[in-house]
């Protein structure tokens, strides 16, 4: 499943690109909307990206310094520039900074956008393949961290934990990557489920090779150390990339480094699950802390963080949970559990909560899966995919809503989960061949054409 951004100042384009995908792809995608840049960067902060398509040319900040920022958070993400006709030599300028996909005019036919997206689509899926290859290279070469590394970071967070003195100088023995003086991000990691008959040595390279893929995408902003547990369990220890440059000098910069990771770290690992599953074959579970670490902190943590992977994690399904979330107000799997009764909780949440949230990514973090996960089971399982259901259920929604009530049209686009009326109308004339308006009305005259009828039946009967 890919991830877009739509970035342009004038609504009327982005809501017609996001519709245009999801009607004309034939892709499983997730897509996002922007209005201006700053929306655009808070979405690169807190969401992974794959493709963003993006007006070179936005008050604020130009579409090129855009492309940079993106490049800093997402190296990995393709730029799709939406340009007018005199605009080329600037977006044949930003396609020589790598990264830039293609260009296309504002009032190029719809076919033209689309191919655009499938080009970026395919150089994605080139890198992955890139990627593939490294991997096996790589885990071939370095099948471990060194043991040594190891022990030092087991005796630093057993108790009673050592002065920092003493921890400064065996990182120092041991040639640590990560800082002694600073706290640190934990993510524990499972790999379960796994094929009868698979061999020790076999499970132990794809322990590695997880480990390899996590460092890929961890280590254009992070530093990170990472080593296998027992039971199939790996932990990294992760700390912004900007103290290695030297960039965190104060407390406010420091501040951000540690803001930057935060708002990061979930989709990071949400992509190293993902390409998990399609190059390794095998489905990896995490649980993530929300805040980092002091030493004194990190064995409670580790230990808590652990316990509550081998709580969810299990029966080769792909789980993705924070450490701070609350069973009792989301999913709580029963020992056994069915595909279908997950898809039943799903279902009657989205009914109860159709004006709320019900993005891929707050719907999976409820049954601590991954977006990934979530929508392949929910489409094997049902036939259809679940941003499809969403729609069902909204459309049912707005039609019992405009038949038997007076609420406005914007009121109902509201209530059924619509940002807008515009978009609403749009999306219900496509799926019913006809305004809102037009359906109240047709509504109201069969209403009556009923009621006339029963009068006249009434009459013939006395």
């Amino acid at each position: 499943m890919y991830r877009i951004l739509i970035v342009d100042d004038e609504p009327f384009i982005v809501n017609n690109i996001f519709l245009l995908l999801a009607e004309g792809s034939q892709r499983e995608l997730e897509a996002y909307r922007a209005f201006n840049v700053y929306e655009a960067l808070d979405c690169l902060a807190h969401n992974r990206i794959d493709v963003v398509i993006s007006d070179i040319r936005m008050p604020g900040m130009s579409g090129i310094e855009l492309h940079e920022r993106i490049i800093h958070s997402w190296p990995m993400c393709k730029v799709i520039f939406l340009t007018g006709f005199n605009e080329f030599d600037y977006a044949r300028k930003a396609i020589r900074m790598g990264g830039v996909v293609d260009y296309v005019l504002k009032n190029e036919d719809d076919h033209v956008l689309l191919e655009a997206v499938e080009k970026a689509f395919a150089e994605l899926d080139k890198l992955e393949e890139q990627m593939n290859q490294d991997l096996h290279a790589k885990t071939k070469l370095q099948l471990a961290i060194p043991a040594l590394q190891k022990n030092t970071l087991l005796e630093m967070i057993a108790e009673p934990v050592p002065a920092p003195k003493v921890r400064a100088r065996k990182f120092a023995e041991s040639d640590m990557p990560i800082l002694s003086d600073k706290p640190v991000f934990l993510v524990v990691g499972s790999m379960d489920g796994w094929e009868e008959g698979m061999s020790e040595s076999e499970r132990t390279l794809l322990l590695y090779a997880c480990q390899n893929i996590a460092a890929e995408y961890l280590m254009p902003t992070c530093i990170q150390l990472s080593f296998t547990l027992e039971a199939y369990k790996i932990v990294w220890f992760i700390q912004p990339g900007a103290w290695m440059a030297g960039a965190a000098e104060d407390d406010g910069q420091e501040q951000r480094a540690w803001q930057h990771l935060k708002t990061r770290v979930y989709s990071i690992m949400e992509t190293v699950q993902q390409t998990c599953t399609k190059l390794l074959k095998h489905p990896v579970s995490f649980v993530i802390a929300r805040e980092p670490y002091g030493w004194e902190q990190i064995g409670s943590r580790m230990k808590l963080l652990t316990d509550l992977l081998s709580r969810y994690a299990g029966n080769g399904q792909e789980m993705l949970i924070q450490d701070s979330d609350q069973p009792s107000s989301t999913y709580e799997p029963a020992d056994g559990e069915h595909a279908e009764q997950l898809i039943l909780f799903i279902q009657h949440y989205v009914i109860a909560h159709l004006g709320g949230d019900l993005s891929l990514t707050a719907l999976a973090t409820l049954v601590h899966h991954s977006p990934t996960y979530l929508s392949r089971l929910y489409r094997r399982t049902t036939g259809m995919m679940l941003s499809d259901y969403i729609t069902q259920e909204r459309m049912k929604k707005a039609r019992m809503l405009l038949e038997e009530t007076g609420m406005k049209i914007q009121e109902i686009a509201t209530t059924a989960g619509y940002e807008g009326a515009s978009q609403f109308n749009r999306s219900f004339k496509r799926l019913n061949g006809m305004t809102p308006q037009e359906y109240r009305e047709r509504s109201i005259m069969e209403k009556e054409f009923k009621k006339a009828t029963k009068v006249k039946k009434d009459k013939d009967r006395r």
